[in-house]
């Protein structure tokens, strides 16, 4: 291989070994691959003594919060930078770039002699705007120090390749980011191939909400919400794949089937079959990779306001936009599904199309393919 003309990727998370980096990412690295030859691809996780020092350091009672603060505090992200740049200096001849997924590092943090890029779904900024400690766990000091992390990984790459306008928007307006240097190329859904989609007998009256995180994803909204449903169609269910909190066992249940969080594509399959409708009204999304597996699976989404649904779901064509935290908003909507076979299945094929056209993996590398070929023929290290 041509190193110079190759393309090293670096992540958290094994893509080899990891269910959760391999459904994420696999699809998306294999189809890269067949545009770009890799480097390689790497993962910066914290090993060893460094996983344990940083594990003490973030260490907070809450499981959820203390997760966070492992991820996300400014020691773990200088070591994950040094650590990616080790890994790029036992290149010789280096690649011809570097592309990072996510900022939880800098990959260009020794000035190594390549163009960097970066590929992210959300920033800092975005989330401690929304006031979900579980995707937010900084203080406003550490938060400075973080964004200014952030912004620098930004500033250095050439470019900075978003999954929606809502990111693209925060980039400019947070960290100050030349909007020319920023593209939007959007997600791809995380299947090889798109699913058959499977008939659906009539009338619609199955429900799916998938979210590990309960009340991120609005699962107490959607509980309240759907209990108001069942008033109007009490043979309604609803599927819900969630980490139920035993905090919440009072919020009614009646019609509700709840399934572990699971990585098995077969199940998250089977949960699609059975389902007429998908519901997602979370309080914070960085994107919505489900409603795409939704959408390809043919059923009409539901979400809300404020994050990137609405640049995935196209209100009253694929689904509908409702408010964040409005229970009888999101009934009224579930009821209006419900209660009109056709129109969920009208929208559920609208929603299929849109994944065909949009969102494949294939559709997100042709829109990144040519600013990372056209920089790295730029490079030091293509030019020699």
């Amino acid at each position: 291989m041509d190193d110079a003309r190759s393309l090293a990727v670096a992540l958290v998370g094994n893509v080899e070994a990891d269910p959760g980096a391999q459904v994420k990412y696999g699809v998306f690295l294999q189809t890269l691959a067949a545009r770009i030859p890799l480097a390689g691809v790497f993962d910066v996780t914290l090993r060893g003594a460094e996983r344990w020092g940083n594990a003490l350091r973030a260490f907070h009672p809450s499981p959820a919060l203390w997760k966070a603060r492992f991820y996300q505090n400014v020691p773990a992200f200088q070591m994950r930078s040094r650590k990616t740049a080790r890994w790029l200096g036992e290149f010789s001849p280096p690649p011809g770039g570097v592309l990072q997924i996510g900022v939880l590092f800098d990959a260009l943090w020794v000035d190594p002699p390549l163009p960097g890029f970066i590929y992210t779904d959300y920033t800092a900024a975005l989330s401690s705007r929304r006031r979900v400690r579980e995707r937010s766990p900084l203080s406003p000091r550490q938060l400075r120090r973080w964004v200014a992390l952030e912004r620098r990984a930004y500033q250095r790459a050439r470019w900075v390749f978003v999954r929606s306008r809502l990111v693209r928007a925060s980039l400019m307006e947070d960290y100050a980011i030349a909007p020319e240097k920023i593209r939007v190329v959007g997600g791809g859904v995380n299947f090889e191939r798109l699913p058959e989609v499977p008939p659906r007998p009539a009338p619609a009256r199955t429900l799916l909400f998938i979210g590990k995180d309960f009340y991120r994803k609005g699962g107490d909204v959607l509980l309240l919400a759907f209990s108001r449903l069942r008033e109007q169609i009490p043979d309604v269910r609803l599927l819900m794949v969630t980490r139920f909190p035993k905090a919440a066992a009072e919020l009614p249940l009646d019609g509700v089937e709840i399934h572990p969080p699971t990585w098995k594509r077969s199940v998250i399959a089977a949960l699609y079959a059975r389902a007429d409708i998908f519901v997602l009204p979370s309080r914070l999304e960085t994107w919505g990779d489900v409603l795409l597996e939704a959408m390809a699976y043919g059923l009409p989404c539901i979400s809300v306001e404020g994050d990137a649904a609405s640049e995935i779901v196209v209100p009253e064509e694929s689904g509908f936009i409702v408010p964040q935290q409005r229970p009888g908003a999101l009934a009224a909507a579930m009821l209006r599904l419900c209660s009109d076979t056709a129109l969920t299945r009208r929208m559920g094929a609208a929603g299929r199309r849109r994944v065909e056209a949009l969102f494949t993996w294939r559709r997100v590398v042709e829109r990144m393919a040519p600013h990372l070929q056209a920089a790295m023929r730029l490079s030091p290290a293509a030019e020699a």
